[in-house]
């Protein structure tokens, strides 16, 4: 066996692909053998095997450990599992391979005991946790060094809070190594600090099922590891020994810190000063060799630089100062989030906006930022190579995470947290790097536009902000637009020797389009336009210019971008052809935002618009990003009323061609999405034969499908097909006379079997809404009482709340139009042993909070009132689920699955009336703070603070309005803000749906104030006693609940 396991990893390690697939094809067939685990750890221990197949053996463990150590393995394949006296002698030779020479070898049995530990400990290897302990007090380092390799993994992947007695030995033994500097080896002490930073998540972990043992233990640990993890900070990175290594253990320090920020805020705000002290002389003492090393290529310091900031191991690992930086930006963001921070980022008087300016240290690390955040040579390399990459790293949310993407984080968190502040800290950073950068260039030094682009690109963050205070008066002087496009933007957009700064012009130029006056707008929109069509400018620039010209569309006026639209569209139909799915979806926002300019010239290229985008989704038909703004643009096409017809003709037989012909259920899905989105655009009623071109392919290929995303999308187009054309659909009939909404209500039933998938029926709710919306008065009561009848049924069976809730807002909808008809018509229906109003009322308010939508609940909260105010005793004498009762028995303890099976959770047992009362209070408390700012300015502050918990005063939560800064108002300013949220001034929740819905929008509960609403109902109750109020319904409240009712009371 031992022979054959040699051989077979001899050939895994061959160059010839042939030999080697063979070889672990063998080797799988062999981990079938049931002492395959003796034999290959043999193979590792043989002293006379080569290192590379003895590492291989231990990699192969390690993989059959995870596929046939244990039947309960997420990995687990058919095939024997070893008896425990194998296990025990495999474990027994894998554990002293720990001890060996060879720090690689060493390294991947690390791993593999860490995987046996997984599954084994404490129950069949119960010695090993504190055989690794003595093993960290080895006189040698490799040993030690070998303990600390598996605690790396072993904790971060398999310890909780099940294991604090072990984690309570381990964190001393840990400090130990961390500080004792001379003893081990910096990547020693790196690993402690990183097994130290899971314990402290896992005990932060813990925090809220057992606070009081958090705040006897966390305060004590903070205090011992964070004075030398100050240390290590203060350490510089050229250490005089040559070492590099010191940044593996900075990094992990810094992610240490993080999660202690994230776990205990509180018990980290003494040393938060001296954190950032130390962080920001490291920041400063590693800014030159950062940029020597990773930005300017051609410095003479090159060398030297990558050489203080790169560190290769003998092992062939390389750390790089990145991890570091990024590990401190993190920690910027959290810190400046705190209150007691504050200081240290702004200075005056925060309740007068006007007085509130940046401190130096803000001013100087904005300035410190833009020099991190210039393009690196590697950035620049990739780019060139693959324009993908770089507009993948251009997106806002791009993949690849570096130093620059960091830096943004940053700098919009800045931006979010103190808007003006920073205004004014980037307009004296900006003046900073243009004066080098104007420097640079006047010395002929090619590196002035890697600074002048991250500056641009470093204010182009704040656009949004800086724009809202340009619009609003509130800028002064504070950062001056115009002299950026002096000083860095005209050079760079005349600089064709750096395409990638050439392009930064552009995108910054179209970031502050609403504030550009009218002569350089229009300049700049035709510089765009003409750089979007001509194929002899790099690729880099035409990208730039078509999301320039994308944001020119979408806010400058009409007048400025009109005579460039058919140019700028016709320049997109050039390019689009040469894109890949990677970088296709930017020339689609930019086809979709011009589309908007006028409708009469877009009517007027609908040829070319039409070709570009089903062009695109007949190449990347799968691609969802895409499709999604193919989506749109069809929306546009089918609602402009001059392309419409034309748009139709073209994109309708392309569309049924692959709902009909597509095999690949994905691109039927895709297809029936765009169907949707043709007829969500396009009026209403359609045009004549639309409905009998389509609907029927339509039908047929829902009514085969086992695909859900074809299902899903069938449900949602569908719906809109109701929407705009409910009477032709009810009037059309196939050759058998069944109307269009007899095979609508077919699906339905079929869709709502018990055989039936609740995620493929996730959208059933909304076209049954819509059914009753539109159809109501089309279709017979026989149609209506059935469809109510078959989502009854389906509902008394469902069980996730995703479903349940998506399926109550047709009671809803039904009980607002006809209460007391609704409540018998449920009332004589039978499921399992219930009434149907029965299996609704518990559906509905089991999931009530998990309803979707704005509107959806709205009218959910609304017709609850309907149904109380009836006062049917089937309804206000019905029992249910109330509150929780604690468990005294699981008190204060980790609350296991085994445990809560054992003593699960008991409610108490009240009317329905009473629940119905509970849950609109719960509505209301959602949105206190808006509703008491509505109703008075006196008596605000103290009227919340009653009905709120105390939380953690030191974090962020006053003065403040996201994206606004700190405004300095009132407290009736700061909740009339939070009203706005609700009313509809932001969109709080998504109501995308909603808001292009004209059902909706009639609909005058849509408009009206909720919180007002409920209040009043609230009132009515109490001052009617309505339901028995006082007497059955009062007594059932929480202290929280009668509070927050004599509140509600009270405002008139």
């Amino acid at each position: 066996m031992e022979h054959a396991i040699f051989e077979a990893l001899h050939g895994s390690l061959s160059p010839e692909a042939h030999t080697r697939v063979n070889s672990e094809l063998a080797l799988k067939q062999l981990e079938l053998e049931t002492d395959f685990s003796l034999a290959i750890i043999n193979v590792a221990l043989s002293g006379h095997a080569d290192i590379s197949i003895r590492q291989a053996a231990i990699v192969q463990l390690r993989g059959y450990v995870g596929r046939h150590w244990s039947i309960g393995s997420a990995k687990y394949e058919p095939g024997p599992i070893p008896d425990q006296q194998l296990k025990s002698q495999v474990r027994e030779k894998a554990f002293s391979l720990l001890v060996n020479d060879d720090r690689k070898l060493c390294s991947v049995a690390a791993a593999v005991v860490a995987s046996m530990a997984k599954y084994d400990w404490p129950d069949e290897w119960p010695q090993l946790f504190l055989q690794l302990v003595e093993l960290l007090h080895s006189s040698s380092k490799s040993h030690t060094h070998s303990a600390m390799c598996v605690f790396s993994e072993w904790v971060s992947s398999d310890m909780s809070e099940q294991h604090m007695e072990q984690i309570g030995i381990l964190l001393p033994e840990l400090l130990r190594i961390f500080v004792s500097t001379g003893e081990y080896e910096l990547n020693t002490r790196a690993m402690a600090v990183r097994v130290f930073s899971d314990c402290i998540e896992i005990i932060s972990n813990m925090s809220s099922a057992q606070k009081t043992f958090a705040d006897a233990h966390a305060p004590p640990i903070l205090k011992e590891w964070m004075k030398p993890i100050l240390d290590v900070f203060k350490q510089p990175i050229a250490n005089g020994n040559g070492s590099g290594s010191i940044i593996q253990l900075k990094s992990e320090c810094i992610k240490s810190v993080v999660k202690a920020a994230e776990g205990f805020p509180k018990y980290m705000l003494p040393f938060n000063a001296s954190i950032l002290e130390a962080l920001w002389m490291q920041l400063q003492d590693i800014k030159e060799p950062f940029v020597h090393a990773f930005v300017y290529e051609d410095s003479e310091h090159s060398e030297s630089a990558t050489n203080m900031l790169v560190y290769c191991d003998e092992g062939g690992n390389t750390y790089s100062v990145d991890s570091y930086l990024l590990g401190i930006f993190e920690w910027l963001a959290k810190a400046a989030e705190i209150k007691s921070m504050r200081k240290f980022f702004i200075a005056g008087a925060e309740n007068n906006a006007g007085t509130i300016a940046p401190t130096p240290f803000f001013g100087q690390l904005v300035s410190v930022l833009m020099s991190y955040a210039q393009i690196t040579s590697e950035m620049l390399n990739d780019w060139v190579d693959d324009m993908d990459l770089f507009v993948a790293d251009e997106d806002e949310e791009g993949y690849r995470f570096n130093v620059r993407v960091s830096v943004q984080e940053l700098i919009q968190t800045f931006d979010m947290l103190f808007s003006r502040p920073l205004a004014v800290a980037l307009g004296d950073a900006a003046r900073e790097r243009t004066e080098l950068a104007a420097q640079w260039r006047q010395n002929q030094n090619n590196n002035w536009w890697l600074v002048s682009e991250a500056m641009l690109w470093a204010v182009g963050l704040a656009a949004e902000s800086i724009v809202d205070r340009f619009e609003n008066g509130t800028v002064g002087g504070q950062l001056d637009i115009g002299a950026l496009f002096e000083s860095d933007v005209w050079p760079l957009a005349q600089s064709a020797s750096f395409p990638f700064g050439q392009g930064r012009a552009f995108v910054f130029a179209s970031s502050f389009a609403k504030i550009l006056p009218s002569n350089i707008a229009s300049v700049l929109v035709d510089a765009s336009c003409s750089a979007v069509s001509n194929s002899e400018l790099h690729p880099a620039v035409r990208l730039s210019a078509v999301r320039a010209t994308s944001n020119f569309c979408a806010y400058l006026p009409e007048d400025i971008t009109r005579a460039h639209q058919a140019g700028f569209i016709n320049g997109l139909a050039t390019i689009i052809p040469q894109l890949s799915e990677d970088s296709a979806h930017i020339a689609l926002d930019a086809l979709h935002s011009a589309l908007q300019v006028d409708q009469g010239i877009t009517a007027s290229l609908e040829p070319v618009i039409s070709q570009m985008a089903m062009g695109i989704w007949q190449k990347y038909p799968g691609d969802v990003l895409l499709t999604s703004i193919v989506i749109d643009i069809v929306e546009d096409m089918a609602g402009n009323s001059h392309a419409s017809e034309a748009f139709t003709r073209h994109a309708l037989p392309i569309i049924g061609a692959a709902i009909t012909q597509g095999t690949d259920g994905m691109v039927v899905s895709s297809a029936i999405d765009l169907l949707a989105g043709l007829v969500k655009g396009g009026p209403s009623p359609m045009p004549e034969g639309y409905t009998d071109a389509i609907f029927p392919s339509l039908m047929q290929v829902l009514s085969t499908s086992s695909d859900s995303e074809v299902l899903q999308s069938g449900q949602s187009c569908l719906k809109y097909f109701v929407q705009k054309d409910a009477e032709r659909i009810c009037r059309w009939h196939d050759s058998h006379g069944v109307t269009g909404i007899e095979l609508i209500v077919r699906f339905v039933s079929v869709m709502l079997s018990p055989d039936s998938s609740e995620s493929a029926a996730l959208f059933i709710g909304d076209l049954v809404v819509k059914i009753v919306q539109k159809c109501s008065a089309l279709i017979s009561g026989d149609i209506l009482t059935e469809l109510v009848r078959v989502v009854t049924d389906r509902l008394a069976t469902a069980r996730t709340a995703s479903f349940c809730s998506s399926l109550v807002p047709l009671y809803a909808q039904l009980s607002l139009r006809h209460p007391a008809e609704v409540a018998s018509l449920l009332g004589n229906m039978s499921f399992g042993g219930q009434s149907g109003l029965q299996v609704v009322l518990s559906a509905w308010f089991k999931n009530y909070m998990d309803v979707q939508g704005y509107y959806n609940r709205k009218i959910s909260a609304i017709a609850l009132t309907r149904l109380f105010t009836l006062g049917d005793p089937r309804i206000s004498d019905f029992v249910v689920q109330g509150d929780l009762i604690p468990n005294a028995v699981n008190k204060g303890k980790i609350v296991t699955r085994s445990m809560s099976r054992i003593h699960p959770d008991q409610y108490t047992q009240i009317p329905a009336a009473a629940k119905i009362v509970k849950l609109l209070l719960a509505e209301v408390d959602m949105d206190v703070e808006s509703l008491f700012a509505r109703a008075s300015g006196a008596g605000l502050g103290a009227a919340v603070d009653d009905l709120e918990p105390d939380g953690d005063e030191d974090w962020e939560d006053d003065g403040y309005s996201e994206g606004n800064g700190y405004d300095g108002g009132t407290a009736v300013d700061k909740y009339s803000y939070l009203s706005d949220l609700i009313d509809g001034g932001v969109d709080f929740e998504e109501r995308d749906d909603d808001d292009d819905d004209d059902d909706v929008l009639s609909d005058p509960i849509y408009n009206q104030d909720l919180n007002e609403a409920l209040g009043s109902f609230m009132r009515q109750v109490v001052q009617g006693n309505q339901g028995d109020f006082h007497e059955t319904i009062a007594p059932l409240l929480t202290e929280k609940e009668a509070s927050l009712l004599d509140k509600l009371c009270t405002v008139s």
